[in-house]
């Protein structure tokens, strides 16, 4: 099942989400027979591991059309769903939905790797028209009212349908994703909420890309190779790749990103610089200027609070959570809190560890955020003889594989 974070291409999630048992990267290279597109992004996935997404033969300017003519082939087969005019039954209904959708789900799931990892214009441009569409279509299947009356009679039936554990899971587990997304709310708030999950998908949209956007503005330039002191060729050379990469010949480049901020955090002796790094990397779509995300927050936060609302729930958090095991904020803060006090207690003698070493070298400093990370490498050196630079050595994916 593909389940993303909500803010990583939210069009394509929003829609995955609503149909997460159909639209799978787990059945994705499966298909009907009569029903095989040829485009790349259709098409059924071939290869090994029963079948692999053809990123080989993907391009940006094909994903608009892919993801309109799966989306046209998908409203088909849901609409046939809705309009068959046998009694319903798990064969017919909950069956021909889990294989309905199929072509749609791989171009979307591709679409949704490349709008998490790929961070040019060209993609962005795409997902910002694609994210509404996307979750309208969702609405517009979720808010099929014939097709939720099929879904909600074998519901209804499903004691008696003489079905196994696993079908009768399936029945329910649909039925609550419609009833969830509002399948059973009034014509007028079916509306409103399709007004916002499309608002939602933009929002979540231009919060991705505001941060991406910070991401590839702002960076950490070295001049001296003196600054250097305490990293690892490996990630020199890797700056000295980024700076080469922005024409600035003779420098270092520390990127706004996890790969390039945590290794320096990790190795880099001069605490100014760490700071510096620390600073850039967590305020990332929190500064001023058209890339801050503190209005987008803001908005969303009051819309997902009128959907949860419209769909009968006290806050998004109660709605959100109603589908997990927790079932309720309370539980799970509950389960949070019982683990809180012994979380924090560890921390605390984690970061006592660092102080005492950094005192011990007479550093004369006091543990902040941007030091834990280079002071843990220290600790994890002294304690245990563990060095990460040289372990990795052993986790490339090659060997990983043999």
């Amino acid at each position: 099942m593909l389940r993303r974070t909500f803010l990583l291409s939210a069009g394509a999630s929003a829609v995955l989400l609503s149909f997460k048992n159909s639209l799978s990267f787990a059945g994705a290279a499966k298909g009907a027979a009569s029903k095989m597109p040829s485009e790349p992004l259709l098409a059924p996935w071939t290869g090994p591991y029963g079948g692999v997404p053809p990123f080989n033969k993907v391009k940006v300017a094909d994903f608009k059309p892919a993801l309109l003519k799966g989306m046209d082939l998908a409203r088909a087969e849901f609409t046939a769903i809705a309009e068959t005019k046998d009694a319903p039954a798990f064969e017919n209904v909950i069956a021909a939905f889990e294989d309905a959708g199929r072509p749609f789900g791989r171009a979307a799931g591709i679409f949704g790797t490349y709008t998490s990892t790929m961070n040019d214009k060209a993609t962005q441009k795409v997902e910002k028209e694609m994210a509404p569409k996307m979750a309208a279509f969702s609405d517009e299947i979720t808010q099929n009212e014939a097709l939720f009356a099929k879904i909600k009679a074998v519901y209804d039936g499903r004691t008696k349908a003489k079905l196994t554990p696993e079908q009768q899971r399936l029945v329910e587990t649909h039925y609550t994703n419609f009833a969830r997304r509002g399948a059973a709310l009034g014509k007028k708030e079916k509306a409103r909420l399709a007004e916002i999950n499309q608002r939602l998908a933009s929002l979540f949209t231009t919060f991705t890309q505001n941060q991406l956007a910070d991401e590839e503005n702002y960076t950490v330039v070295i001049d001296k190779e003196a600054d250097l002191e305490g990293l690892p060729e490996s990630i020199r050379a890797a700056m000295k790749q980024s700076a080469e990469g922005k024409k600035l010949k003779g420098k270092w480049v520390v990127e706004n990103t996890r790969s390039s901020a945590e290794p320096f955090l990790t190795y880099a002796s001069r605490r100014e610089l760490r700071e510096k790094v620390w600073r850039m990397w967590t305020t990332r779509g929190d500064n001023a200027g058209e890339h801050d995300n503190k209005p987008i927050i803001t908005e969303i936060l009051a819309l997902r609070a009128e959907r949860a609302k419209l769909l009968g729930f006290k806050t998004h958090a109660h709605w959100i959570i109603d589908d997990n095991m927790a079932k309720t904020p309370d539980a799970a803060m509950g389960l949070m809190m019982k683990v809180w006090k012994a979380a924090v207690a560890r921390v605390h003698e984690e970061v006592a560890d660092m102080q005492k070493l950094a005192d011990s070298e007479k550093a004369n400093l006091k543990i902040e955020p941007w030091d834990y990370r280079y002071y843990a490498e220290k600790v994890r050196k002294a304690k245990y003889d563990l060095d990460q630079d040289e372990v990795k050595n052993y986790l490339q994916l090659d060997k990983l594989r043999e």
